[in-house]
């Protein structure tokens, strides 16, 4: 069905301009998708949609029959940005019901993120997953998975990798899983050396300070990306990149 929202007092306006807020997020299962590709990319994989919501303006320029199957609201557009994060949002949201999920298949290859805590990064290591043929695997304390920065960072991979919150580093470990993770140390080889032969998951830890301890004390490697120039170290989600690649190689 379309609706018209004129007023930013309409209660759904309300309710899908709080979704913006992590708390809202998580208290109502569901979140914001930004932008035609996004939008689109969600439609394709099949995305659990509660609503579709398009400025007045936007509603001109596109058939709105390719929206068909989810309720349609056609918001003024003068109170549209609102709604949005992004500076100059095209005019289009989605939006969508969550599906968390804890569990994973230890026969194939992962990418377990400790406590990675910027979104865009999050969304990168997403990205890169897909394109390697990883799931991805979340321990609490990580940025928000359904946060919008982690979303548009994602380019749509979002909608069609596995991606599992919330595994503690016992689960992790009593997956049966190879666990290899990339850490700065003496006890650290090149990763081009480590044993990739079994289901792994690669371990990235936090942007400052690293995979935990704790969790490097039940890693059967540690391996290091060889730095050649002044920087300390590499962005996590580039890291991310160069052992998921060199596991499937």
């Amino acid at each position: 069905m379309i609706f018209e929202i004129t007023s930013a007092k309409n209660p759904k306006y309300k309710y899908i301009k709080s979704l913006l807020l992590k708390k809202e997020r998580q208290k109502n299962g569901e979140y914001t998708v930004e932008g035609e590709k996004s939008v689109n990319d969600a439609i394709k994989a099949g995305a659990d949609i509660s609503c579709i919501a398009v400025s007045d303006d936007y509603a001109k320029q596109v058939n709105l029959s390719d929206m068909a199957g989810a309720d349609l609201y056609i918001v003024k557009s003068a109170v549209f940005p609102a709604l949005c994060e992004t500076k100059t949002p095209q005019g289009i949201l989605a939006v969508i019901r969550m599906h968390n999920s804890r569990k994973f298949a230890p026969d194939k290859n992962y990418v377990y993120c400790d406590r990675i805590s910027d979104p865009g990064n999050l969304g990168t290591i997403i990205r890169t997953a897909d394109a390697a043929g990883f799931g991805v695997l979340l321990s609490p304390g990580c940025a928000e998975l359904y946060n919008p920065k982690t979303v548009r960072a994602s380019m749509g991979s979002f909608f069609h990798t596995s991606v599992c919150e919330g595994i503690g580093y016992e689960q992790l470990k009593q997956s049966g899983l190879r666990l290899i993770a990339g850490a700065l140390g003496a006890e650290s080889r090149d990763y081009r050396e480590a044993d990739y032969s079994k289901p792994c998951a690669v371990i990235i830890g936090n942007e400052a300070n690293g995979v935990s301890q704790e969790l490097l004390d039940m890693c059967d490697e540690r391996v290091i990306v060889p730095i050649y120039g002044g920087a300390e170290s590499l962005n996590a989600a580039v890291a991310a990149a160069l052992l998921m690649y060199e596991a499937k190689r």
